[in-house]
């Protein structure tokens, strides 16, 4: 019976986010017939200040806010849940620092306003990066979700099949309504979010015996978090050296790479833009505490849980049939918005910034530009569904990820500030140093082992690379027309 609520519950949710994908699919053959720029991958620049905020949101809340916080939480004690925290400071900073700047600039992609300053070269290399990150953070997406189903119906799906069904649904919705779609679906899956999880946070409370009663039993765990520090340590946990490496990570991570910025882009005007990220970066807050009091509560629910990625699921699982459901959907949810969000990001980068080459010479109508970019969606659907089978630690592998990203920062603020700062070869030597640098540490134990995390020394590198080039590249970058238009208009 319990199964059957929650299954109710999630049938219904999925009916009306592909009643919304509908809808907007109708909208977005209006924008084709009409000629808008964009309309598929960009909602045709239209996109207002709500919007962007619960695109924002959506996109960045994903699994790492929820089933990856708890997750760490379960194992890492209270620290485990600052990567959802320095999320939402990254895009705060973002929102304020560079919202305005980068809609004013005449783009759709990060490669391509890096290809207007640093040329061609730098333009592959950033898309490289940035479509191995978007589809890696996509990828995981697919897990969380497979966990989820997994977990909520053992008897009759597996995690496997639970990672097949989460796929086909992200490409379902981001295939009927493209941007304007997922920017839509995210207003349901914010709202979906925030009372399921609520009200399931607030029910596991209760069977613990309330506020009180859960810190007690977390400081009664007799072993402390892997590090050796306390539970309820806001540092200790992860060690204070990795705690500041989140920071170090997601502000580039979320200043530069495209699947952060896409809404930038998407805005309707430079207002609705930065309005719209730290809105967004605000509304992540509450979703990032209730995850963390989850894991806390899964780590005295479930001790000896096996599989860590379940650890919210279960908690959600454990209340009554029909907050569970809701509990339930607010995680598909999570995983949908990021999901989606994600895909669109892979499919514009590969449309605008891979197959340029082989569209020079062709006439892209809106129409064949759309249909162009459905052709990649199901690849990158495909591709990174093969990459979800292979990937465990959600928190951990993302963070991972980005670490690449102080190169992309040493662009891009540039690129936003002081143009002037930048040569000819500073793009391209960058991202070789970074990726080369990245590849040797994945691949020579000595070095992960003499640096735990490898975004301190991107940083080093990026810092030293960039002063390099100044020095030693006299040709000086030269602004675009387009761009000094809009510089002087901002």
């Amino acid at each position: 019976m319990e199964t059957l609520t929650t299954s109710i519950i999630i049938v219904l949710y999925l009916i009306l986010l592909f009643g919304v994908s509908a809808w907007a699919q109708k909208r977005q053959k209006k924008m084709e017939a009409q000629g808008g720029t964009g309309s598929f991958l960009m909602a045709s620049k239209s996109l207002p200040t709500v919007l962007v905020a619960f695109m924002m949101a959506g996109a960045g809340i994903g699994s790492i806010n929820t089933t990856g916080i708890a997750e760490q939480v379960q194992t890492a004690g209270l620290s485990g849940a600052c990567a959802g925290f320095a999320g939402a400071v990254a895009l705060i900073v973002l929102g304020v620092f560079g919202g305005k700047r980068m809609r004013a600039l005449p783009y759709n992609t990060m490669p391509s306003m890096a290809k207007a300053y640093c040329g061609e070269t730098t333009r592959w290399l950033l898309s490289l990066g940035g479509l191995v990150i978007a589809m890696a953070i996509t990828a995981l997406q697919f897990v969380g979700g497979g966990a989820m189903l997994s977990s909520m119906f053992p008897d009759y799906i597996t995690y496997n099949m639970g990672v097949v069904i989460t796929a086909l649904v992200f490409f379902v919705i981001a295939a009927l309504g493209g941007m304007m779609g997922a920017s839509l679906s995210n207003v349901v899956n914010m709202m979906v979010m925030y009372i399921g999880l609520t009200l399931c946070l607030i029910a596991a409370l209760v069977n613990l015996g309330g506020w009180d009663s859960l810190i007690t039993k977390v400081n009664a765990i007799p072993e402390p978090t892997t590090s050796g520090a306390p539970w309820l340590s806001v540092t200790g946990g992860l060690g204070l050296a990795t705690f500041i490496s989140y920071f170090a990570s997601e502000i580039p991570n979320r200043f530069t790479t495209q699947s952060n910025t896409q809404q930038i882009f998407a805005a309707k005007d430079g207002k609705a833009a930065r309005n719209g990220l730290v809105i967004g970066a605000l509304m992540m807050v509450p979703i990032t505490i209730i995850s963390t009091i989850i894991g806390l509560i899964a780590r005295v629910q479930f001790p000896d849980l096996a599989v860590k990625t379940q650890a919210m699921s279960m908690v959600v699982l454990s209340v009554n049939p029909v907050f569970s459901g809701l509990g339930m959907a607010a995680l598909w949810a999570v995983n949908v918005s990021t999901g989606v969000a994600l895909l669109m990001t892979c499919t514009q980068l590969i449309s605008y910034d891979v197959l340029h080459v082989f569209n020079k010479n062709r006439e892209m109508t809106e129409k064949r530009q759309a249909m162009q970019s459905r052709f990649v969606l199901v690849a990158v659907m495909i591709i990174t569904l093969v990459m979800a089978f292979f990937m465990r630690g959600i928190v951990s592998t993302i963070m991972t990820m980005i670490c690449i990203t102080p190169a992309f920062a040493f662009i891009f603020v540039p690129i936003i500030y002081c143009p002037k700062t930048l040569r000819k070869s500073t793009g391209t030597a960058l991202l070789i140093v970074s990726y080369a640098f990245f590849l040797l540490w994945m691949l020579i134990p000595p070095l992960k082992a003499l640096f735990p995390n490898p975004v301190y020394p991107e940083w080093g590198l990026a810092v030293v690379t960039f002063i390099l080039c100044m020095i030693f590249d006299k040709r000086k970058v030269e602004i675009p027309d387009g761009d000094l238009e809009a510089i002087a208009n901002r």
